[in-house]
């Protein structure tokens, strides 16, 4: 099992394996503090789409902790899927800690975008606005502004933002958004 795990794959492995579900967050956390990454992977991947108890606790606390191993692009991703609200400020502490890492594509900065998008409370809407602006890079303020819906209005439309930043960040309808 790689990638990510269907609705009806993850109920067809909970229904041949009873009682798989509630323990799922326990193993996630065991194998990323084994720095298993490929277990902890799966195991998320198969946890969000079966909305296992205590799996948003969990991403955050792995998040949180920066502990290496886990892909932690699926992590901020799967927050944003199963619309974990209580994630919003480790989420937004994962985009301020990525900040040379992430350069120069800002993938997982990218995710916490579409993730705090896909949250959509108040408190992710705050936390986009706070990342339309500086200090924060070009393509994380365009990204972000276009999320909130709100990129022309910043002066951070498509027109105005460098070429390497447009190709980066497709308009929203896209196929790649």
């Amino acid at each position: 099992m790689t990638g990510r795990v269907t609705q009806r794959h993850a109920r067809s492995i909970a229904t041949a394996h009873p009682g798989t579900t509630q323990p799922l967050a326990a193993w996630i956390r065991e194998a990323a503090h084994a720095s298993d990454r490929r277990r902890a992977d799966r195991l998320a991947n198969l946890a969000a789409p079966l909305r296992a108890p205590g799996l948003g606790a969990t991403l955050r606390d792995i998040l949180d902790a920066d502990i290496p191993g886990p892909n932690d692009e699926d992590l901020v991703e799967i927050l944003g899927e199963i619309r974990a609200a209580d994630a919003v400020p480790c989420l937004f502490r994962t985009a301020e800690r990525s900040v040379r890492a992430d350069a120069p594509a800002y993938r997982l900065r990218q995710k916490v975008v579409f993730s705090l998008g896909e949250i959509g409370t108040a408190q992710a809407h705050d936390r986009l606005r706070a990342m339309t602006a500086p200090p924060w890079p070009d393509p994380v303020r365009r990204h972000a502004a276009v999320e909130l819906e709100v990129e022309d209005e910043l002066g951070l439309g498509e027109d105005r933002v460098p070429g390497r930043c447009a190709a980066l960040f497709p308009p929203r309808g896209t196929p790649d958004r």
